[in-house]
C-alpha cells in the first residue's frame, strides 16, 4: 500500500494549539451535507510559493475542515510533503480562526499554510502557463483533449477536494501500453489535472495525484505507437467507485451504508468465510507464494467440530486444498492426529504424509479475522516428503530450504 493510502486509511487526529485548546479532527476525506459555495484561498506548501485558487467550501461557516482537506490533497501531490513520514498524528495544526498552519517535528518551518484570499491578487502566485499544442494528433487519429464544451463539464483543480475519492466523478480516461489515467479535475488553460493513475499492470500501485496531460500527450517513447497515450473515446463519465479498475486499493468514505463506495474487501471476505464454515463445517484458506515464502493452505473453523485445524505448505494450492479435504475425512470421528503419525493413500505415487504439530499461530490471519480475537487452536501440519520418501524433519531430506517450511 502506498504511503498516501496508509495516511488516508489511518485514524487521523491532528492536535491543535488554538486558544480554546480543542482538538481539530481531520477525517480521511471530510464530508459535508450542507450547501457549498466558492471560497477564494491562498496556500503554500513546503518549498513552494503561494498559490491562489478558488474551491468549493461548506456554506456552514468556518473553513477548518476545508483547509484540512486541502492539506491532505497537498500530501498526495506535493513531492516535499509526500517525502515526510506518514504518521499524521505527528503533525500539529495551528488555527487562529482564519488561517491554518501545519507543522511537523522534523521540519523547522510550517509544511503547509492556508488562509482566505478575498482580494484574489495575482502577485506572488504560482506562474501561469498555457497548454501546448498537440504533437501526435495525426498518429492518434483523434484529438487528445475532448471538445471545449465537454472539457468545461469537468471540475477545475481543487474543486472536488471535499468529496471522498470514490464519490468523485471521472470525466476522462486515457490509456496506453504503459498505464491508464482517470481524470476528475482539470485546468483547461494548462492541461494540469488531478485523478487516479497506474503505471504498468500492478493495480495495487495505482494512486491519486496530479496528472500532467500535456506531458502524456507528448510522450511517444522510441516511436512505439503502443506507448502513445490516447483518450478513451467510448468512456462514459461516472463515479470513481464505478469506473476505476477492480483490484486497486480504494478509499471508502467510511459510511457503511454508502451506495457509492465499494464495501470493505476484508469485511465482505470474512463474511463469506463464515458462511462457508456455517454450511460445510470449515473453510480452506489459501495463501499464495511470493518471493520470500512458499504457498500454504489451512483450514478455518474445523476446531469447532474436531478440536483442531490442518495446514499444508509448498505444493500447488489446488493440490493442497484437495489433500486437506482428504485429511479432514481421515480424522473425522477420531481423537485427532499424534505427532509423527504417517498417513498412506492421500498423495499420488504412494507417497506418505507426516503429521506434526504447528508451533505458532502467526501464519493463520484469517482464523483471527473470522473469530475476531486470538484463540488457542491446535494446528497440525501435513508434511510431504522428497522423491526418496524422506520428510524435511530429517536432516537427510533433499528438499531445498524454504520449499516446504515447517510451520
Amino acid at each position: 500500500m502506498s504511503a498516501i493510502a496508509q495516511r488516508r486509511r489511518s485514524a487521523i487526529a491532528l492536535a491543535t494549539t488554538h486558544a480554546l485548546g480543542q482538538a481539530l479532527v481531520g477525517l480521511p476525506t471530510p464530508r459535508f451535507t450542507g450547501d457549498l459555495n466558492m471560497a477564494d484561498i491562498r496556500m503554500r506548501s513546503l518549498g513552494h510559493p503561494w498559490e491562489r485558487t478558488t474551491v468549493a467550501a461548506d456554506d456552514a461557516g468556518g473553513h477548518e475542515d476545508l483547509f484540512i482537506a486541502l492539506f491532505l490533497r497537498a500530501m498526495e501531490t506535493v513531492p516535499e510533503l509526500r517525502s515526510l513520514p506518514g504518521d499524521l498524528e505527528a503533525y500539529t495544526v495551528r488555527w487562529d480562526g482564519e488561517a491554518l498552519s501545519i507543522f511537523h517535528p522534523d521540519v523547522e518551518q510550517a509544511v503547509f499554510r492556508v488562509q482566505p484570499d478575498p482580494e484574489r491578487s495575482a502577485q506572488g502566485g504560482a506562474p501561469v502557463r498555457t497548454r501546448p499544442p498537440e504533437l501526435w494528433r495525426e498518429e492518434r487519429g483523434h484529438s487528445f483533449y475532448p471538445a471545449p464544451e465537454e472539457l468545461a463539464e469537468i471540475p477545475g483543480l481543487w474543486a472536488t477536494v471535499l468529496e471522498p475519492h470514490e464519490h468523485r466523478v471521472v470525466g476522462l480516461r486515457y490509456f496506453s501500453a504503459g498505464g491508464e489515467w482517470y481524470v476528475v479535475e482539470v485546468d483547461d488553460a494548462t492541461g494540469q489535472a488531478y485523478g487516479w493513475s497506474c503505471l504498468g499492470v500492478d493495480l495495487s500501485q495505482g494512486q491519486w495525484g496530479l496528472i500532467d496531460l500535456p506531458a502524456l500527450e507528448s510522450c511517444r517513447p522510441d516511436g512505439d505507437l503502443s506507448r502513445l497515450v490516447v483518450r478513451d473515446l467510448a468512456f462514459t463519465p461516472d463515479a470513481a467507485a464505478n469506473v476505476l479498475p477492480e483490484g486497486r486499493p480504494h478509499d471508502s468514505c467510511g459510511d457503511g451504508d454508502c451506495p457509492v463506495c465499494p464495501s470493505d474487501f476484508m469485511t465482505t471476505y470474512v463474511a463469506r468465510l463464515r458462511a462457508v464454515i456455517a454450511e460445510h463445517g470449515f473453510a480452506v484458506q489459501a495463501v499464495l507464494s511470493d518471493e520470500g515464502s512458499a504457498a500454504y493452505c489451512y483450514t478455518v473453523g474445523l476446531h469447532e467440530s474436531l478440536g483442531h485445524e490442518f495446514v499444508m505448505a509448498g505444493l500447488d494450492v489446488r493440490v493442497m486444498q484437495g489433500v486437506l479435504h482428504s485429511v479432514v475425512e481421515r480424522f473425522a470421528g477420531s481423537s485427532g492426529p499424534v505427532a509423527g503419525e504417517v498417513l498412506d493413500g492421500l498423495l499420488a505415487n504412494g507417497f506418505q504424509l507426516l503429521m506434526r504439530p504447528v508451533e505458532s499461530l502467526e501464519p493463520f490471519a484469517m482464523l483471527r479475522a473470522v473469530y475476531g480475537r486470538e484463540i488457542a487452536v491446535p494446528y497440525w501440519q501435513a508434511v510431504w516428503p522428497d522423491r526418496d520418501g524422506i520428510f524435511p524433519t530429517d536432516a537427510s531430506c533433499s528438499l531445498s530450504p524454504g520449499t516446504q517450511p515447517l510451520l
